[in-house]
Order: C-alpha cells, then structure tokens, then sequence
C-alpha cells in the first residue's frame, strides 16, 4: 500500500498523484489503472494520469452478474416461485458447493427457466473472462447480445452498463490487471478496524492502515523497565 486518502472523489485520486510526484514518481509513466466503475475515479484519473488507460476489474463486473441473478431469483418469488432457503445454493460458483447443493441448483434451474438463464449467463460471463487478447471482446459482444435477448431485465440492464463502460471493460483482456491485491490490503485495514473497535476520525485509520498494510519498518527504541 502506497497511499490511503479520504473521501470517494477525483481529488483522491489528485492527492495520490501529487504524492507519488513528492516520492520522485511520475504520473505520465502509470500505463493502467484497476477501478470499479465510479466516475469520480476515472475523471481523476484521465487529468492526473493522462497515458494510463482504464481498467474496471473483473470482480466487480462478476459481483455485478451475481447481484442479476439475485434480483431474477426474488422476481420470481414474488411471483410465487417456491425457492426460499436456496439463497446461497444459487450463489456463487458451482464448484464450491456441495454435491446436494449443486443437485438443488440444477433442479431449480430446470423449472424455473427464468432463473435457468440467469444462472448460464453469470457462468457464460465468467468464460468470457478466460479468453485470449483477441477473442475475449468479441466473445464478450455476444455475451452482450445474447443478455440483451434474454427477457430478464437485470441481465438487459448489465449488459447495457457493459456498453456504456465498453473500452474500460475489454481492456482487461490486454493487460489481466485486477483489484485483487487492493481488496486483499483492505481486508487487513478492515480486520485491524474490527480489531480496535473502529476509529474516531480518518487520520487515526489512516496511520492503523500504514501500520498493517504499508510494509513499514519502525526503529522504535528498546523498552527499559523502570
């Protein structure tokens, strides 16, 4: 972790940089960018990063496929589909469940063709991901058609924002960056925040995430008893 600023803005993104310009960096050699789709964030980024390109990470976009097939599985059961304790059965990826888990998710899938869809779409998505450099954006423009073909109003509204987010989206097929090791260090901050009960005002958080997540080397001296 090289920085921690405050707030959900372009400016913290401004801070980062005249941060790592004060540290003998230079903006204009940062190449790609990993976010989530905040357009404070990528205007932050496109003035103070000027040669980097966006890249909106992949788990985002599969969280955002799973909050899909969640809203199809409660359209369902306001419409009087029988799927209440199947929450966690249809989340999630088929191979972390167990065997009668996966066997109720099938059946579920089989008579509720609504919900069928939803769940081979989140699957077909996550294929996408492991396409090569030329394959992925075009298999992802299929995807693209196919969600917007499928009559379930999530899926026509995510494969929309895909459009909408379009350059940003197809870059990880260049690059394969992810946000994975930032929400890594975050899960640190967190556990250090749950740890202490949390914090009175930003600046003692901001020294805690130094502390555990920075790689900091402290020469405190020696204790002596009195």
């Amino acid at each position: 972790m090289l920085y921690v600023a405050e707030g959900r803005s372009s400016l913290a993104v401004e801070e980062f940089a005249q941060a790592l310009v004060a540290h003998g960096g230079d903006c204009q050699r940062i190449q790609w960018v990993a976010m989530d789709m905040l357009h404070c964030y990528a205007k932050g980024v496109r003035e103070h990063f000027p040669r980097a390109r966006i890249v909106y990470d992949r788990f985002h976009l599969m969280v955002m496929a799973g909050e899909a097939v969640d809203e199809v599985r409660r359209s369902l059961q306001r419409q009087g589909a029988d799927l209440k304790g199947a929450l966690w059965t249809l989340r999630g990826n088929p191979w972390n469940l167990e065997p009668d888990q996966l066997q109720t998710r099938t059946r579920l899938a089989r008579k509720y063709k609504p919900l069928g869809r939803a769940l081979a779409l989140r699957a077909a998505l996550q294929d996408v991901y492991k396409a090569s450099t030329q394959e992925g954006p075009e298999l992802l423009k299929r995807w693209c058609k196919w969600a917007a073909r499928s009559r379930l109003a999530p899926f026509k509204k995510l494969a929309q924002t895909f459009r909408q987010y379009w350059d940003g989206i197809v870059s990880y097929f260049q690059c394969r960056i992810t946000q994975g090791a930032i929400e890594a260090i975050n899960g640190i901050i967190q556990l250090a925040k749950r740890r202490a009960r949390g914090f009175r005002n930003f600046v003692y958080l901001r020294v805690i995430a130094y502390w555990v997540a920075g790689q900091l080397k402290a020469n405190l001296p020696p204790y002596l008893p009195t």
